[in-house]
């Protein structure tokens, strides 16, 4: 390796940003003619003069060239904020972002209008404003707002750009998306008093036994959760290809093989419930690790944010598991990344922490900071997956043996994030 002159490493990062911006615009005009759905990946590389391999060097799922942040973006909401000097900090807050949005007024028109059609692509919408908040944060803290203070304001100023943008028709063109902004920013200014509880609506209060109703109601979960555990280990086992609904439903002990498509839909379905059920209980892992380091510094307790809420989660499970195994094959097969990419946008708290973790390391370019994310990403995953599949028989073992291996892995993590960087 030879080291080279910072404005070749510019250069690099330049054409780099450039191939990314080619690829967005690529796709934006593609999802406009055709629809989201009829555009493949392929399509939108080949629009954009690049490889396979190309693209998912800048994207890892066709949504996030819908979704994923423009490498630039952070830095030019931070332009925006500091160009609002003297004035209140919520007034100077609501009008940096809307000049964000007039600015990229034609990215998020697209979202919409692709969101109406396809609603599933809502969990997306997470990341796409999440990465703000970094920094809006740092601008608060630069005006003496923090800690809590900081991230509630700032936490609110992005649940109004979201749901304003939910219920957003784009065909009503920018001004209709700012009257929603103002309302909603004006609501959010003046406080919870603003909101008024609607008298709740009961139905069925009785306090008589259960009916017939409740017993079906009882019998179909308890089904769907037989049917998600068994596809779980089946997936884990054998690959996720290489099961059928109708595996999956004889396994289950269900007599009707149509039983995954009447509880889940499509084998997709069936996939994202797993991925759900797993991140909200991981979710809450999260949670309890943000309350106790939340304000930290240190860059181990961020990592340990990471790590733990997955091998806590996987050792609580019992044993044996399949959760990591599975995990394992989503986030290495290119027609399961959409389903990787769900889970995490499910997940708001681990932004926070990916946000806690970043501010760490504030001398790694944003870019390698990105690739060793993904670096420890894998490094999880694929560790996990290799204990679960060696895990000792016993309770106390195999809760002794997750422990070791969160141990060895914040070790890892936090080495691969500190390690010296080599000039290419």
């Amino acid at each position: 390796m030879t080291s080279t002159s910072p404005g070749t490493r510019t250069t690099f990062g330049a054409g780099k940003t450039e191939r990314w911006r080619r690829l967005r615009q690529a796709a934006l005009t593609l999802f406009e003619q055709r629809g989201f759905a009829a555009v493949s990946i392929d399509d939108i590389a080949e629009a954009a003069g690049v490889s396979r391999r190309t693209f998912f060097n800048h994207f890892d799922t066709k949504a996030g060239t819908l979704f994923d942040p423009d490498p630039g973006e952070a830095a030019q909401i931070a332009d925006l904020l500091a160009r609002e000097i003297g004035a209140d900090p919520w007034i100077a807050l609501t009008r940096a972002l809307k000049a964000y949005l007039t600015a990229e007024f034609r990215t998020v028109s697209a979202r919409r209008r692709i969101l109406a059609d396809q609603p599933e692509l809502n969990r997306f919408l997470w990341v796409a404003n999440a990465h703000f908040e970094e920094s809006i944060v740092d601008w608060l803290h630069d005006l003496g707002i923090t800690g809590l203070n900081a991230r509630t304001m700032s936490g609110m100023a992005l649940v109004c750009v979201r749901e304003s943008f939910t219920v957003w028709d784009a065909g009503g063109g920018p001004a209709q998306l700012f009257e929603i902004l103002d309302q909603t920013f004006a609501l959010a200014a003046s406080g919870t008093a603003a909101i008024r509880a609607a008298p709740a609506s009961r139905t069925g209060t009785g306090t008589g036994t259960g009916t017939g109703a409740d017993t079906t109601t009882l019998k179909a979960g308890q089904t769907r959760t037989r049917i998600l555990l068994t596809a779980e280990r089946l997936f884990a086992e054998h690959g996720v290809f290489a099961v059928s609904n109708r595996q999956i439903s004889d396994a289950a002990g269900q007599g009707n093989n149509a039983a995954v498509g009447y509880h889940f839909g499509t084998k997709t379905g069936l996939l994202h419930a797993i991925v759900e059920h797993h991140t909200t209980l991981m979710e809450r892992i999260r949670e309890q690790e943000l309350r106790a380091r939340g304000d930290s510094t240190d860059l181990r307790d961020w990592v340990a944010c990471v790590v733990l809420p997955f091998t806590e989660h996987l050792s609580s499970l019992g044993t044996p598991t399949w959760y990591a195994r599975l995990a394992a094959q989503i986030m290495t097969e290119p027609q399961l990344r959409e389903l990787a990419a769900a889970g995490l946008h499910d997940a708001p708290t681990f932004y926070t922490v990916v946000g806690g973790l970043h501010r760490c390391l504030p001398a790694l370019p944003p870019e390698l900071r990105r690739r060793r994310d993904d670096m420890a990403r894998t490094l999880l995953v694929h560790t996990c997956a290799h204990r679960e599949h060696t895990l000792p028989v016993g309770a106390d073992a195999a809760r002794a043996a997750w422990s070791a291996t969160a141990a060895e892995l914040i070790d890892a993590i936090e080495g691969l994030y500190r390690a010296p960087v080599t000039e290419l």
